[in-house]
């Protein structure tokens, strides 16, 4: 070893009380490197007294600790902001406000898209936070962690931040006198999500957090908001037959189109490509003059409303046969 011709001399020294500074001192003034030095003085340490020298904490492992959080706070941003944007769907749809603006969007993609979010991302989320709570339990240096205090300490300035717009909003419609059921119970679900967040993380901080409780809530909100929206958008069949629906009104309207283009109307529909996506059989046209026709197909389920399909006005249709009369001369209604 290089310090091996020091170790005589520092028992020696040693032995008569000589001091570690005394020690480093005199023999880097000598021209030992002060690695060597110091390498030689741990050895006499650890012979002493029957230990070895903890290692110190790798940058790896902090590497580590930043990706667990990251991951851990990037999935809670992700199933905690579609869980709140789920219930907010939900509540427009059960409360209708006639006083507001319609604005439209296809509900049933929104709700599966957020429902989908929240089974994928929550799960993940419980088995990173289970994997940093028992990694840290009795490690001080992992519960004093500067990655764990700075990422807790931007989830508490998010969830706060939450809050403080959710009650400025809700004190600028109280005064506005436009205070409504659904309105009160979107700000409800708002302070309920941040609330929470921000609780259990102060108490994350302090490493008090009562990570049962947290659990045991998110996931009967969420376990309440995927129920509803399988019962308010349907069930994976039922989507599908609504799919195909979808698929028949667009397919309805290419033909439209094309027939627009064409210089006069045809005797059948044998050269277009489009069939029912079911039966894969050619939809119903009839020639009524020379500008008017009729197609017509047979759909697995009525027309969604508003909130569930842009698919509305001169497409709506019922369940089961149904027509619809065109004119080449017009514009294709949409």
């Amino acid at each position: 070893m290089p310090h091996a011709d020091l170790q005589p001399f520092i028992d020696a020294a040693k032995d008569r009380g000589a001091s570690d500074d005394f020690l480093a001192s005199a023999l880097t003034s000598r021209g030992w490197p002060a690695r060597d030095v110091y390498s030689a003085l741990v050895d006499w340490w650890e012979r002493s007294l029957g230990l070895t020298l903890p290692a110190r904490r790798s940058a790896a492992e902090n590497a580590r600790d930043a990706f667990l959080y990251l991951l851990g706070f990037s999935m809670l941003a992700t199933w905690a902001s579609a869980l709140g944007s789920l219930w907010f769907r939900l509540i427009e749809y059960w409360l209708p406000d006639p006083a507001v603006a319609p604005y439209y969007y296809n509900f049933r993609e929104t709700v599966t898209w957020q429902m989908a979010s929240i089974l994928v991302a929550l799960p993940i989320y419980l088995f990173v936070m289970r994997l940093i709570l028992r990694e840290s339990a009795g490690n001080e240096e992992r519960i004093e962690s500067g990655v764990r205090k700075w990422l807790t300490y931007i989830a508490l300035l998010l969830a706060a931040t939450g809050v403080v717009c959710d009650l400025v909003c809700f004190v600028d419609y109280f005064l506005k006198g436009e205070i409504t059921p659904r309105f009160a119970l979107k700000c409800f679900v708002v302070l309920a999500i941040c609330g929470s967040i921000f609780a259990y993380y102060l108490g994350f901080l302090r490493n008090c957090a009562r990570s049962g409780i947290f659990v045991a809530a998110a996931c009967l909100a969420a376990g309440a908001g995927l129920i509803c929206g399988f019962t308010a958008a349907g069930t994976p069949a039922i989507q599908r037959r609504i799919e195909a629906d979808n698929r028949r009104v667009e397919d309805l309207r290419m033909i439209a189109g094309l027939l627009a283009a064409a210089q006069m109307l045809p005797q059948n529909l044998a050269a277009m490509r489009q069939r029912d996506p079911e039966s894969r059989l050619p939809y119903e046209y009839t020639r009524r003059s020379d500008t008017q026709y009729e197609l017509c197909a047979n759909f697995a389920s009525p027309s969604e409303n508003r909130w569930q399909s842009p698919q509305i006005g001169f497409w709506t249709h019922p369940a089961g046969h149904a027509c619809f009369t065109l004119d080449k001369s017009r514009p294709v209604p949409w």
